[in-house]
C-alpha cells in the first residue's frame, strides 16, 4: 500500500498494545483508509450499476418512441401547415400557445433531462471500469485488518462488505512494472519496515514496502544488466577475435536472444519498443565485429 506521504505496499504485523486514539469502526476505517491511498478499496456495485444503466436506457427508448409517434403524427397530413412551421421555424416552435408545438417542447425537454443522465452515467461507469483491482497482497492486508483478531472492523450487513473480491476496485494506481513486482514477490523481506504511524491503538501495526526503496533497486538493477550484457558481450567478442567467425556470430546471437529476453521481462516494454532495442544492441556487436575483423586482416 502507499501513504501521501511515500507510496509503499503493506502487510500486516504483530499487532499493538498502543491505546486506541479512536473508535473501531467508521472512525479507525477512514483513518486507515486516509494514511495510506492504497488503502482506498471500495465496492463498485458492478450489478446495480448495470442494472442502473438498463433502467435509464429503457426509459430513453420508451421517450424515442414517443417522439417518434409524434413525428408519425406529424407527417400525416401534408397539407398541415401549423405541423409544417413548427418543424421548420423555430418562432412556431417556441410559441405556448400552440398545442403541438408545446407536446414536442414537453416531450424534448424530458428527452434532455434524461439523456444528459444518461449519459453521465455511461461516461461514469467507463471510468469506473478503468480501475484496476487491488493486488492479492493489499487486498489481503485489507481483509485482515478489516476482520482483526476475527472482529470486523463494520457491523452488520458490513461485515461482508469487503467478501466479493471481483466487485472490489483500488481507487490509487497499481504498480505494473515487472521488475517491481519480481523484487516484492521475491526479496520483499528486504525492503520491508515498520511504522508506526499506522498504529491504531489496540488495532495493529504493519509492514511497509516502501516504492521508492523498491523502484531505486529495480533501476539499479536494470542499469547493472544493461552494463554486463553489453560490456560481457563486447569482452567475451574480444576473447575470441582470433577465432572463427561461426563462433563470434554464435556469440552474437546468443547476447542478442539474452538482451531480448531480458528487456521482455523484466520491463513493460512494448513489441514494438523490444524488436528495436534488440535491433539496436545487435547493429553494435556486429559493427564491433565487423571493425573488430577488418582491423584483423590488415594487421
Amino acid at each position: 500500500m502507499s501513504t501521501s506521504r511515500r507510496s509503499a505496499d503493506i502487510e500486516l504485523a504483530i499487532p499493538s498494545t498502543q491505546r486506541p486514539t479512536r473508535l473501531e469502526g467508521y472512525p479507525s476505517f477512514a483513518q486507515f483508509i486516509a494514511s495510506d491511498s492504497d488503502a482506498a478499496i471500495y465496492r463498485k456495485y458492478a450489478h446495480l450499476s448495470a442494472r442502473n444503466l438498463l433502467y435509464l436506457q429503457s426509459e430513453l427508448h420508451e421517450l424515442q418512441e414517443r417522439l417518434q409517434g409524434l413525428d408519425r403524427e406529424d407527417a400525416k397530413d401534408e397539407n398541415n401547415q401549423d405541423a409544417q412551421k413548427v418543424a421548420r421555424n423555430w418562432k412556431y416552435y417556441s410559441d405556448p400557445a400552440n398545442a403541438s408545438a408545446c407536446q414536442h417542447r414537453g416531450l424534448q425537454a424530458e428527452i434532455r433531462m434524461k439523456i444528459m443522465e444518461y449519459h453521465e452515467a455511461l461516461l461514469l461507469e467507463s471510468r469506473i471500469l478503468a480501475l484496476s483491482s487491488p493486488s492479492s497482497r493489499t487486498l489481503h492486508a485489507f481483509r485482515r485488518w478489516f476482520n482483526l483478531h476475527s472482529v470486523p472492523k463494520l457491523w452488520g450487513r458490513d461485515c461482508r462488505l469487503f467478501d466479493d473480491e471481483q466487485d472490489l476496485v483500488a481507487l490509487a494506481p497499481a504498480d505494473n512494472d515487472r521488475l517491481n513486482l519480481f523484487l516484492k514477490a521475491y526479496f520483499g523481506w528486504f525492503f520491508r519496515q515498520r511504522d508506526s504511524t499506522m498504529r491504531d491503538g489496540g488495532s495493529s501495526d504493519l509492514f511497509y514496502y516502501p516504492q521508492q526503496r523498491i523502484q531505486t533497486a529495480g533501476a539499479v538493477l536494470s542499469i547493472t544488466l544493461s552494463a554486463v550484457l553489453l560490456v560481457g558481450a563486447i569482452v567475451c567478442l574480444l576473447r575470441v577475435a582470433n577465432r572463427s567467425m561461426n563462433l563470434r556470430v554464435g556469440l552474437i546471437v546468443l547476447f542478442t536472444c539474452m538482451f531480448a529476453l531480458v528487456v521482455g521481462l523484466i520491463t513493460n516494454a512494448r513489441r514494438a519498443e523490444i524488436f528495436a532495442a534488440t535491433a539496436a544492441y545487435a547493429a553494435v556487436l556486429v559493427v564491433f565485429v565487423s571493425n573488430n575483423f577488418k582491423d584483423g586482416v590488415k594487421a
